[in-house]
């Protein structure tokens, strides 16, 4: 009797972990994980093509499904094996004719999760998962990569559309460290942080508000002749100006320029 339960047990994880994909052709195979791609059913789609690429390595389809791999994931949601599989594409095949689509598809996949912290600012949702400030310079090295490598790709006017709009993130990003030690009294940091975006984010939507911070931190230590300096230099770059801090107004007008965006299939 333990002799035939033991079997039974044995023939059933044998049947729980039999390769449901044992004996297709590779053709039959990545047909059918390209024609769940188009139906919309990403997890199957991952499944067929995994499939493909561990049952024919060396097979122009899998090839092919390694194209098409980080996009499946993507929009299966699992953005973090997209980008890995993404990496891998470029590792394995550096020559690759389309090599300046996976550049853009890991651009476009930082980039939406950029938007996510975005609208975590605006809400100060700060213990948000979806949100992660390193993805705006993960998005901007990637749609860096394929402007300088590939000037006359498809996807460059796009990718150097985007990067300007990540400008603005990654300012916005050290405009809220300043805020941050503004509000708790660490004056000399906030101005330092400041002058950080002058310096290297000329331009961009946080500009306004660093000179504010920094006006406003000159006057907390006393130094009235930088602060009066720093409000003449306020007015004539922006004479609109009330003079009041306002990240949050600066992140909402950011948000206006960065929505998420989709991504073309691999062809």
């Amino acid at each position: 009797m333990l002799m035939a339960v033991g079997f039974s047990l044995l023939t059933g994880c044998a049947t729980k972990d039999k390769n449901e994909f044992a004996g297709w052709s590779v053709d039959k195979l990545y047909t059918e994980g390209r024609d769940q791609m188009n139906a919309g059913d990403y997890t199957r789609s991952a499944l067929l093509l995994e499939a493909t690429i561990a049952q024919y390595p060396f097979s122009a389809q899998a090839t092919q499904a390694q194209l098409e791999l980080p996009y499946v994931y993507w929009k299966d949601e699992s953005r973090l094996k997209a980008l890995a599989a993404a990496d891998r594409f470029i590792t394995l095949n550096g020559s690759h004719p389309q090599l300046d689509y996976m550049y853009y598809l890991k651009g476009i996949i930082n980039y939406n999760n950029n938007t996510s912290y975005i609208k975590a600012l605006i809400t100060r949702d700060a213990g948000s998962n979806a949100s992660d400030p390193r993805a705006a310079t993960e998005a901007f090295n990637a749609f860096k990569t394929l402007v300088t490598k590939f000037p006359n790709s498809r996807y460059a006017p796009d990718a150097r559309k985007r990067m300007v709009q990540l400008v603005n993130t990654l300012s916005q990003q050290q405009l809220k460290i300043a805020e941050y030690y503004y509000d708790r009294g660490a004056y000399l940091a906030a101005i330092n942080r400041s002058q950080g975006i002058l310096k290297n984010f000329d331009g961009t939507l946080s500009v306004e508000n660093a000179l504010i911070i920094m006006m406003q931190s000159y006057d907390k230590l006393g130094m009235n002749d930088l602060r009066d300096d720093t409000r003449k230099v306020l007015q004539t770059n922006f004479p609109n100006s009330k003079g009041i801090l306002d990240v949050r107004a600066t992140s909402k007008q950011l948000a206006k320029t960065q929505e998420k965006v989709d991504a073309p299939k691999p062809q």
